[in-house]
């Protein structure tokens, strides 16, 4: 009895060499998929660390002397761009925040400005929307974040 060797064709061969392909393909895909939300949400914790950081240390301007920090807030709303990293005083540049308003950390791709707003004249309360904004891949995001002090005597 004789045994006959069963083997593929090439076109067997073929085709599933480009099935698999597919496979490997789709897989990487979604790894690149993956690694790109990874980052877009490593960046949003750190655009929330700054927004926060900055609501910190507003807060503590209030605290400090009301009188000075009402001063920074106008009917109208006054947009302050804060740069540097840690806080240290109120931020000379006023309006718009331009690209030389990057924070001075590593990567340097975000910027932040707080936009203070008073209720009236004299103010018993003042609203601050804190934005952080950076750019990735094309796209722009941002993380608002809105308070509203008010003086307790």
């Amino acid at each position: 009895m004789k045994q006959s060797i069963q083997s593929f064709s090439l076109i067997e061969v073929i085709i599933f060499v480009g099935i698999l392909g597919m496979f490997f393909v789709t897989g990487m895909i979604v790894v690149v998929y993956s690694l790109q939300t990874m980052k877009v949400n490593q960046h949003k914790l750190i655009a929330t660390q700054y927004g926060e950081q900055l609501s910190a240390w507003l807060r503590a301007q209030k605290e400090a002397d009301w009188n000075s920090f009402v001063s920074h807030a106008s009917i109208v709303g006054i947009t302050y761009c804060f740069k540097d990293s840690p806080i240290s005083d109120w931020p000379v540049s006023q309006g718009d925040c331009g690209v030389a308003d990057y924070v001075n950390v590593s990567p340097n791709i975000f910027r932040r400005w707080a936009i203070l707003t008073s209720d009236s004249s004299p103010p018993t309360r003042v609203t601050i929307e804190i934005t952080v904004e950076w750019k990735e891949g094309g796209n722009t995001y941002s993380i608002p974040l809105a308070t509203v002090v008010s003086r307790f005597e």
